[in-house]
């Protein structure tokens, strides 16, 4: 007979507690076990909601999802779209003078909120970057933010699910490359690019330094590098 924390364990539970785990101590250190360690119970008390370790990476992806949806539906229902979401004037106002569309107003806020999440859980990144959306407890999350936005009148087209799939790599992408570790781990010395500029052949050194000013010169901003890059997803496509 299962114990009285077994029969309490539920799917949110279980998913909170291993998005912790992977939070704390990386998602290598994620088993079934060690999860079950954690919560006070056996591995075979999780198999009801997750079969094996595959499943529960999945359940892990629709937590984060999970979370960026809730921010940016808390963001529509306070009227925060098309306000704070918007990074600048510059960015937010097409060229013709037209207000932005509302596509351009909810991906943009989408990609903050996914942004902003991925920040919190660094240890996730690299499963979503891996594990596309394809579960059906992930797609009735997405079935809800679409159900949302259609009873404030907004009718995504076919060509909606390109976007959302070009700004959800673009940003999961740009975000790993910002939080993750290098393969390997980190040099025991701070990469030094006026060193190994400076080592160049002058010829090659003069080349390269229109592209990397910025960074030799501390002036690479990423959050305006990110800006910068969605702006240009975002316009282009439409």
């Amino acid at each position: 007979m299962p114990s009285s924390r077994q029969r309490a364990l539920s799917r949110d539970i279980i998913l909170s507690s291993a998005l912790d785990l992977v939070d704390e101590e990386g998602l290598s250190a994620l088993s079934l076990r060690s999860l079950g360690k954690r919560l006070g119970v056996s591995q075979a008390a999780f198999y009801r909601h997750f079969p094996d370790k595959a499943a529960l990476l999945e359940g892990i992806a629709e937590q984060v999802w999970r979370l960026t949806f809730e921010a940016f539906l808390g963001r529509v229902d306070d009227g925060a779209v098309g306000a704070e979401s918007t990074p600048t004037p510059e960015a937010s106002a097409p060229t013709d003078g037209a207000p932005a569309s509302p596509l351009l107003m909810y991906m943009r806020a989408y990609a903050h909120c996914l942004a902003s999440t991925l920040r919190s859980h660094p240890g996730a990144v690299m499963l979503l970057l891996t594990h596309p959306m394809s579960t059906p407890e992930q797609l009735a999350l997405l079935a809800r933010v679409f159900v949302t936005l259609a009873r404030r009148g907004f009718t995504p087209n076919a060509d909606m699910l390109g976007l959302v799939n070009a700004v959800s790599i673009y940003t999961t992408a740009f975000v790993a490359a910002e939080v993750v570790p290098p393969v390997g781990g980190s040099p025991e010395q701070p990469v030094d690019l006026s060193a190994a500029s400076a080592a160049l052949d002058p010829e090659d050194a003069q080349a390269l330094r229109p592209l990397i000013e910025d960074l030799l010169d501390g002036r690479y901003d990423f959050n305006a590098q990110f800006e910068r890059g969605l702006e240009a997803i975002l316009r282009g496509w439409a």
